[in-house]
């Protein structure tokens, strides 16, 4: 069986709807679970959070999965495993810190993020010996009180704003991507990806 993850929730809601569809799936409330059959092989669905997609990627639990980049680079799956841009949402990976705090990066000791992995693979070389506190949801509420800065996921900056804190690094933007894992066969997951390539670039 060919097991694919897609994300439940606010942000990527629509886009689990539509790649359902394309696999003759259709979605009802509460049913997490799906199995479906495409060219005689057999594919199970499971809707989860889309964090928990990255991780069961990196554990090749799953085949394939529909995260965002930032759950995707937290969960250090490669580039080279993304497969298509799939979510019409983009954002950037911040380093935030209060608007009135003008020390410098480099004076930061303590980070608050969801993404601890990502925060130590990013912020090494910039922030020498800074400790990473992990949070499982938002973090912009926590600065300056509990933490330095917070690396976290901004779109349109209206969070931070009502909390007092500025950008003091972007890392780029990301959005969202299907992905594989390493235990996937291309060979075998290739007309899946192609189908749930051809629903996304359907509505562009």
């Amino acid at each position: 069986m060919i097991k694919v993850g897609l994300p439940k929730g606010r942000r990527l809601d629509s886009d689990s709807r539509r790649l359902c569809f394309a696999l003759g799936i259709h979605v009802e409330p509460g049913v997490l679970r799906y199995q479906t059959r495409l060219d005689d092989v057999a594919v199970g669905v499971y809707l989860m959070k889309s964090p928990d997609i990255a991780r069961m990627l990196g554990r090749n639990r799953l085949d394939l999965g529909l995260a965002g980049d930032d759950w995707l680079m937290e969960a250090g799956i490669p580039v080279g495993s993304w497969c298509f841009d799939a979510a019409p949402y983009t954002a950037s990976v911040c380093l935030l810190m209060a608007e009135n705090d003008r020390r410098s990066v480099r004076s930061i000791q303590s980070v608050i993020t969801p993404y601890p992995n990502l925060a130590r693979s990013l912020l090494h070389s910039s922030v020498p010996g800074f400790q990473v506190a992990a949070v499982s949801g938002s973090s912009e509420g926590l600065v300056p009180d509990l933490g330095d800065a917070c690396l976290d996921l901004v779109e349109t900056g209206s969070t931070a704003a009502l909390n007092g804190l500025a950008v003091r690094e972007s890392f780029g933007a990301v959005s969202a991507h299907v992905a594989r894992s390493e235990r996937s066969v291309a060979a075998v997951v290739e007309s899946i990806v192609e189908l749930l390539a051809g629903a996304r670039v359907a509505v562009l």
